[in-house]
């Protein structure tokens, strides 16, 4: 769990920057750079906790509940996307640069993350634990 912690906090920790950025250089992105964090962010959250819940007997199994947790999120992102630029809650150029910022800093946080995981599983598998 503190690795979600560290997801949630970081996350919130660099909107409250960028909306201090936009605020003062009078950009009016505000809205943007809270929605752009939002979603990548629950969705990250939730899949890590759904991934730290399970007790794993091997990397296979671990691969299998990321690959439906990003089939899940994929959709999950697209219909966000969707709503929140047909119904004009957003602007779309500041939202989707916000909103890719955030998907690809988190995936590339939980891709590392993945990693030693699957080393320390792996390391364990060898040790006959």
């Amino acid at each position: 769990m503190k690795f979600v912690a560290c997801l949630a906090g970081g996350s919130l920790l660099v909107a409250i920057v960028l909306s201090a950025v936009s605020r003062l250089a009078g950009l009016g992105a505000e809205k943007e750079i809270w929605f752009g964090m939002f979603g990548p962010t629950l969705a990250s959250v939730i899949s890590w906790i759904a991934i730290e819940r399970q007790k794993y007997q091997n990397s296979q199994q671990m691969l299998k509940c990321i690959i439906q947790a990003f089939v899940i999120k994929s959709v999950f992102f697209g219909a966000y996307i969707i709503v929140l630029v047909k119904t004009d809650q957003v602007s779309p150029g500041s939202f989707v640069s916000c909103f890719a910022f955030f998907y690809l800093a988190l995936h590339m946080t939980e891709a590392i993350k993945l990693r030693e995981t699957q080393r320390r599983m792996a390391a364990n598998d060898v040790n006959g634990q």
